[in-house]
């Protein structure tokens, strides 16, 4: 009896061993794939917390997100399927930053995580198949630098939309921001910048040394991307313009710049090398998207009933 009781025991024991390795359950089975509860329950958080970003409305629909959701799930499948097909591998650099992003965001959010029922393992899978999506790019559209014509697009496209300079910068407002300057103050202001300016040179540091002793602070070396925030409407396009090693100054309604344009290919290759991969994204990433979105369009999805008990949850 106690022996039998012993086995019945181990077999119990075994069984519900077996139950939580199984806990993950199918929510979706993509082109003949199963797609896990918590795979879905991941991307539907993602939805939901920003909508938006998913171009949906503000406010979406249960269906909204849902379909949302799975066609993240969709993607998520495509980026493993095409790295498998294609025969890439990532390197053990690549591996061990997935594993320390993994370790930082379940340190930050293990809580968040644990609510909603995504694990640690997910989580490694979902960074692991971004970093799969990147590398499918990479070999896509990286051609090397040893591709002449295509490294020549890149650069042409670096330089053209990228600008280097250093400027000063005074607001028509008090010290503290809260009260805007008189007309007196704001005259004695812009004929304090445009003297400055006039006497600059050519030698940056003296140029900085001089707009330090009146008052003001030469900023380190900006590289400003078209189209960026932080800077005035047109600002950009003003120091495009600009002849390199010339000094400029720019007046709008709230401040007034100097601005002191470098010659952003005599800063050496490594900066256009620190955003090449940028602009292969800049360049390509539209076209990507549209090759996914044309791949997935085939993809047959069935649901499980399931989805509609982690939709409930949710809400």
């Amino acid at each position: 009896m106690k022996k039998f009781t012993a086995i019945l025991l181990a077999v119990l024991l075994i069984s519900s061993l077996a139950a939580c390795g199984n806990s993950k359950k199918t929510a979706l089975v993509i082109s003949g794939t199963e797609t896990d509860s918590e795979i879905f329950t991941y991307y539907l958080d993602k939805v939901m917390g920003r909508p938006i970003e998913y171009d949906l409305p503000e406010n979406p629909k249960k269906a909204e997100l849902k379909e949302a959701a799975i066609v993240q799930c969709k993607k998520y499948l495509a980026a493993n399927t095409s790295f498998r097909d294609m025969g890439l591998s990532l390197t053990s650099s690549e591996k061990v930053e997935i594993a320390q992003t993994v370790n930082d965001y379940w340190v930050r959010f293990e809580n968040h995580y644990n609510s909603i029922g995504v694990s640690k393992q997910t989580l490694t899978k979902i960074l692991t198949a971004k970093a799969y999506e990147e590398a499918v790019f990479a070999a896509k559209y990286d051609k090397g630098t040893a591709n002449a014509k295509e490294e020549a697009v890149l650069q042409n496209y670096f330089y053209d939309n990228y600008i280097s300079f250093r400027n000063v910068c005074a607001y028509f407002t008090s010290a503290d921001g809260s009260t805007p300057l008189t007309q007196l103050e704001k005259n004695k202001l812009v004929e304090s910048i445009n003297l400055l300016a006039e006497n600059a040179g050519t030698d940056i540091e003296k140029f900085g040394e001089a707009a330090q002793a009146a008052g003001y602070s030469l900023s380190d070396s900006v590289l400003l991307k078209k189209g960026a925030e932080g800077y005035p409407v047109g600002f950009f396009e003003k120091v495009a313009a600009q002849k390199d090693g010339t000094v400029q100054v720019i007046t709008y309604d709230e401040c007034i710049f100097i601005v002191w344009k470098e010659n952003l290919r005599e800063k050496g290759e490594s900066v256009y090398a620190n955003y090449r991969s940028v602009c292969i994204s800049d360049l390509y990433a539209d076209k990507a998207e549209a090759e996914t979105d044309e791949y997935i369009s085939s993809f047959t999805v069935e649901e499980k009933s399931i989805i509609d008990r982690i939709i409930k949850k949710f809400y």
